[in-house]
């Protein structure tokens, strides 16, 4: 059963995101990683093997505490019905009560993203028909109700991500004709459309920083910007980054290292060490790609499959930023994209 690409609009999400890991580790093997941008940042430290998105990991049924922490998580459930499937987003509490599903159409919802104060959660959706995958932005209250489209027309966009603010949401869109990716921001209401940076790179899975910069991902490196497409900074070296989160205080990114197969913690604006969540990812995740989310208070992170690249989904995983207290929501085993509420 293959699972329909996302945004067939634009290239392949999925096999630009692949080519890039190669071209990353090329780049670093034969040019020592060196970087046009200027940054303090640490490069992400490679393996002697690169990661193989086509490999086949089989995830891991070890029995696992339930979660320690306590909260509420959104999250996108894998729905196999027919060929392709698709999912649902549903909310749950940590300990495994609570469980409610926010959406049931043919088409498929995913990437939920909390409004500051937790009442109403922004979300993508693409249609079922594999040949017409064109997502879009939509918005909804936290109990499912008042759903409503935000982008227009039928040009691909998705992954958006409340700011800090709760006046903004940014979101990665499909430009024509040149069908690249960029970063895109509007108001809550749809209005106010501008785009963040111009070029001819594809710029990935943007989110905002608690300074009301937005980062993003470029070449399998982690960016920051400005609103207004001032200041880039390049925030990591080495084009090994497959997925990413920062912290709520900014200081540290989690990323899922292609060179390692770890999903590690390191400092944001260099300096320090780096910490170790999920060593290999694939005993966890069954899907290459991972999806990351910090708790509130960035004292833990939620882990689980990435939409993007992902045909089963997984459990959804808690473990504190230090390294320690794994553990696992109980009663979930086909998930992606968790997002914690704001307390």
């Amino acid at each position: 059963m293959t699972k329909p690409l996302r945004f067939r609009a634009c290239a392949s999400i999925t096999l630009v995101l692949s080519s890039l890991i190669v071209i990353g580790a090329l780049a670093l093997a034969s040019c020592g990683g060196t970087s046009t941008t200027a940054s303090t940042s640490p490069s992400v430290a490679p393996s002697e093997v690169a990661a193989s998105p086509s490999a086949e990991p089989t995830q891991s049924t070890t029995p696992l505490p339930k979660a320690s922490v306590a909260g509420t998580i959104a999250f996108t459930r894998v729905v196999r019905a027919g060929e392709g499937g698709n999912g649902d987003i549903y909310i749950i509490n940590t300990d495994g009560t609570g469980l409610r599903r926010l959406t049931e159409t043919p088409d498929s919802e995913g990437h939920p993203s909390w409004s500051p104060d937790g009442s109403r959660i922004v979300y993508d959706v693409y249609l079922a028909d594999g040949e017409r995958a064109n997502a879009t932005v939509w918005v909804m209250n936290a109990d499912g109700s008042g759903k409503g489209k935000l982008t227009k027309g039928a040009v691909a966009g998705g992954t958006p991500t409340w700011s800090p603010d709760g006046k903004r949401i940014v979101f990665m869109r499909c430009v024509l004709p040149s069908q690249r990716w960029a970063i895109f921001v509007m108001n809550p209401d749809g209005s106010g459309l501008k785009p963040v940076v111009k070029g001819s790179t594809d710029d990935y899975f943007p989110t905002w920083a608690p300074n009301g910069k937005i980062l993003f991902l470029r070449l399998s490196d982690v960016f920051a910007v400005n609103p207004d497409g001032s200041g880039l900074v390049r925030l990591t070296k080495g084009g090994n980054v497959l997925n990413y989160a920062l912290s709520p205080d900014g200081k540290d990114l989690a990323i899922q290292n292609a060179m390692s197969h770890r999903i590690e913690v390191i400092p944001a604006h260099g300096g320090g060490s780096r910490v170790t969540l999920l060593d290999p990812v694939s005993d966890f995740i069954a899907d290459p790609w991972a999806a990351l989310a910090w708790t509130p208070d960035g004292k833990a992170l939620i882990l689980a499959t990435s939409e993007f690249y992902g045909e089963h989904g997984s459990r959804l995983y808690i473990v504190n930023a230090d390294g320690t207290g794994l553990s696992a929501v109980p009663g979930i085993d086909n998930a992606d994209d968790p997002a914690w509420r704001p307390r």
